[in-house]
């Protein structure tokens, strides 16, 4: 959601500074390792960043055409997030449609772990193969080849090739506003194997 759909804007440099993390750290699976004090500290600067994330977000350019467009066809979408689930409804509230399930990371494994997306498969009684994750980072593409799920990059206009994992994706977007014909591709993808 947040880096795909929607634009919060959240500096993770600056982040990590706040945070006295490493440069580069992964920054919840850092904040996961420590305990006590340290952890609730991390916690509380990490939520003060994603509200400010929340109130700075914006949608990107042609993201509410292709949701509405993926609506339109009836496609179910669901929404696995790295940020609270409260900050995920918040920053939704700005999209035309409804994603049903949304899972933050308080609530089971984060990315890259497929837990999240087993479960969004099972709620719709559907496998993995059938579905799509969609993201714009190696957290997603990692998730969804861990779960068995094609994969879809949103690249917000992020050099192709420029990241070792870029190769997990099956699909890419390079322009938010070819969304639809790239939806249809990969609808005739899925189509053809079925």
């Amino acid at each position: 959601m947040d880096g795909t759909l929607i634009d919060s804007q959240l500096d993770f440099d600056q982040m990590r500074l706040d945070l006295n993390l490493p440069k580069n750290a992964p920054i919840l699976e850092t904040i996961e390792s420590y305990t006590g004090t340290r952890r609730q500290q991390c916690n509380q600067v990490l939520r003060q960043h994603e509200q400010i994330g929340v109130e700075k977000a914006t949608v990107f350019p042609g993201i509410s055409e292709f949701v509405e467009y993926a609506d339109s066809l009836g496609l179910k979408m669901a929404i696995v997030t790295r940020n609270l689930h409260e900050f995920a409804l918040e920053m939704l509230k700005m999209l035309p449609v409804t994603f049903s399930p949304v899972i933050g990371r308080e609530e089971g494994p984060i990315k890259p772990d497929p837990w999240a997306l087993h479960q969004i498969c099972r709620i719709w009684g559907i496998q993995p193969h059938e579905a799509v994750m969609a993201g714009d980072y190696r957290f997603d593409l990692e998730a969804g080849k861990n779960a068995g799920c094609p994969t879809l990059w949103f690249s917000q206009k992020r050099v192709v090739g420029s990241s070792d994992w870029h190769q997990l994706a099956d699909y890419i977007l390079k322009d938010n506003l070819q969304g639809k014909p790239l939806l249809d591709k990969i609808l005739q993808d899925h189509s053809d194997s079925a």
